[in-house]
């Protein structure tokens, strides 16, 4: 599967902003260790930091709001986010094809992916597409997952290559995740960027330089903010509920 690459769009303007909200409930449901990993991350004393699928959501949140009141360095990320997940999209959809090619193959069995008895279920309560995007690709990721396990249990390719196909593959998610990392949140907006102002040049030394057609809104990610200036409301964090809302059939 090919993805679009960030695209050129116009400024929106505020007067399209109300837009009526409406809920609803999602669970992400993940059956094997290694996508489970990739919720909560990784904080252990003497290895490096790798952040999870809840540290991803609370960062993209701030990023998505400082999008809203116009920082331009915001934008820069989001794009960066959808081109790093498409990256990972396409890896994962890749080695499924390529597994379930080999399983089909196999013509003496009737197979099913492997399964397991009580899958880790998360209610997700996310405040930007992203984190529901991403969420996604965990749950392909996890798919991937049992179809390797399969795989392997039936002699279709040895441990090497399940680990590989795996753990190259969690490369490319963990990619995405420490996007959001280096983003500085430090109240800039486009004027800045155009006059050249010392908070500006700031955050040229903290987060290098813009392209041009990201400096002046003539390029944005495919999935971003109205643009409301600094009026933009907040966007309330990921919330501990969310985290330890996981219930096992």
């Amino acid at each position: 599967m090919t993805h679009a690459p960030s695209k050129v769009v116009k400024r929106r303007t505020p007067a399209l902003a109300h837009v009526e909200e409406l809920t609803t409930e999602l669970q992400l449901v993940l059956r094997t260790k290694q996508a489970q990993l990739l919720v909560r991350g990784r904080s252990v004393q003497g290895k490096p930091l790798i952040t999870g699928l809840l540290g991803f959501a609370d960062r993209i949140r701030l990023i998505w709001q400082a999008a809203e009141e116009d920082d331009p360095y915001a934008d820069w990320f989001l794009i960066k986010t959808h081109d790093s997940l498409s990256v990972a999209e396409d890896r994962i959809h890749s080695e499924i094809s390529k597994l379930e090619e080999r399983l089909r193959s196999t013509r003496t069995f009737f197979i099913a992916p492997t399964e397991v008895k009580e899958p880790f279920r998360m209610t997700l309560r996310f405040s930007t597409p992203y984190a529901y995007r991403l969420a996604r690709a965990l749950g392909e990721f996890d798919e991937l997952s049992c179809y390797a396990f399969t795989a392997k249990k039936i002699g279709l390719i040895n441990s090497d290559q399940c680990h590989g196909t795996l753990r190259g593959t969690a490369r490319r998610i963990r990619a995405v995740l420490n996007i959001p990392v280096s983003f500085r949140r430090l109240g800039l907006i486009r004027q800045n960027g155009i006059t050249g102002t010392d908070s500006y040049k700031r955050a040229q030394d903290l987060m290098g330089s813009l392209p041009a057609d990201v400096l002046d809104a003539s390029r944005r990610a495919p999935l971003a903010p109205l643009i409301l200036g600094v009026a933009a409301r907040d966007i309330p964090p990921v919330t501990t509920e969310t985290a330890d809302d996981v219930v096992f059939d």
